[in-house]
């Protein structure tokens, strides 16, 4: 009786992994990627590099993709950075007419091709991350500091949609 007893929670562990996959479903031949600098349209420059070198970066974190030249790449990824949306959340205490925090939405309009077929997997869909910026009535170092952060949330969104692309499975 006593190791059936402990014997369950052993089953209910396995029972749970039941429907995990080990590797990737992402086919061998559509790993190969090339990532585009981005157009930047916001009012800060390099956003548009921050945002793809970010996306380079999770890419190599999360191991499923493996950038590469133009030319090598099955997969290519370009973005065009939107106008910065920033909305005052919170005002000074000194004065209500002064924000102290902005949530910041940095948004991609997102392209993915096939280099091999000419497949366009996703035609300018918008992506967006947001984040927070505490100004303290500096509003361009507040937006300053946020844009590295709100930059990679958008890669790991970025990275989420091309992980949930019905790529073809050769």
């Amino acid at each position: 009786m006593k190791r059936a007893l402990l014997a369950l929670p052993l089953l209910a562990l396995l029972t749970g992994c039941a429907g995990y996959r080990l590797g990737s479903p992402v086919p061998e031949a559509c790993r190969p990627i090339h990532v585009a600098a981005f157009e930047n349209q916001t009012d800060y420059p390099m956003v548009g590099t921050l945002a793809s070198q970010q996306l380079l970066d999770a890419l190599i974190e999360d191991g499923t993709f493996t950038p590469t030249a133009y030319d090598n790449a099955r997969l290519r990824v370009q973005a065009v950075i939107q106008p910065l949306d920033t909305d005052a959340v919170r005002y000074s205490r000194n004065d209500n007419l002064v924000p102290d925090e902005y949530h910041v939405a940095l948004t991609a309009r997102l392209y993915v091709f096939d280099a091999k077929t000419g497949k366009t997997y996703v035609n300018g869909k918008p992506i967006t991350a947001v984040d927070s910026a505490l100004t303290r009535e500096d509003y361009q170092t507040g937006i300053q500091d946020a844009l590295s952060r709100v930059a990679r949330r958008l890669a790991q969104s970025i990275l989420t949609e091309l992980h949930s692309l019905d790529l073809p499975q050769e």
